[in-house]
């Protein structure tokens, strides 16, 4: 029941968010590359980090928020990334490296094209991808969380559409850094 609601919330407010204007609610799901180096993590899943790692992965990136008026928005967005690595052991381990965040956004131009900028603070997260099924995910030693930031340039070519690089810097552990780069494609309704 509870399933029902929220898909028809869902549903409605999308079909009203896509009138043209950026004011009002504003949902939005992107897709794309990202890369990822890490540093410093210490856990089970995949041994001690001895230097820099990096890897390429699968990003994407939901949105929901309110715009103040058809420049300014505010997001509450994800952008996890998806990817595997070597453990100590020699075994493939699937890694989420995720910013969950506030993202305040602001559009050069009133409506497209334009160029926007944003800012978003919040929490990194960089995860086994087993954890996700157990309930107390947040608690796992395979489950690190710290300070994330992220700042974004992009461009709204045509209404609804946009391209966005983000750059974020995750803090999961003590001694421990998440540098990723995406660059995402999105759908926006508002």
């Amino acid at each position: 029941m509870k399933l029902k609601i929220v898909l028809m919330l869902f549903i409605s407010t999308s079909i009203l968010a896509w009138d043209g204007e950026r004011k009002g609610f504003v949902l939005g799901l992107g897709f794309g590359p990202g890369y990822d180096v890490y540093s410093g993590i210490q856990w089970d899943a995949i041994g001690a980090d001895e230097g820099s790692n990096s890897s390429w992965g699968f990003a994407a990136s939901p949105k929901i928020g309110y715009a103040l008026n058809n420049n300014t928005a505010l997001f509450y967005t994800r952008y996890p990334l998806s990817y595997n690595v070597k453990s100590s052991k020699g075994s493939d381990v699937g890694i989420i490296s995720c910013t969950e965040a506030l993202q305040l956004v602001h559009f050069l131009e009133d409506q497209a094209p334009s160029m926007f900028f944003g800012l978003g603070t919040g929490i990194g997260y960089f995860f086994d991808q087993e954890v996700k099924a157990e309930p107390s995910m947040n608690y796992s030693p395979n489950s690190l969380k710290g300070l994330g930031l992220l700042a974004s340039v992009g461009f709204e070519p045509f209404k609804h559409i946009t391209t966005e690089l983000a750059i974020h810097y995750r803090a999961p552990q003590k001694d421990a850094s998440v540098f990723a780069f995406t660059l995402l494609v999105s759908a926006m309704g508002f």
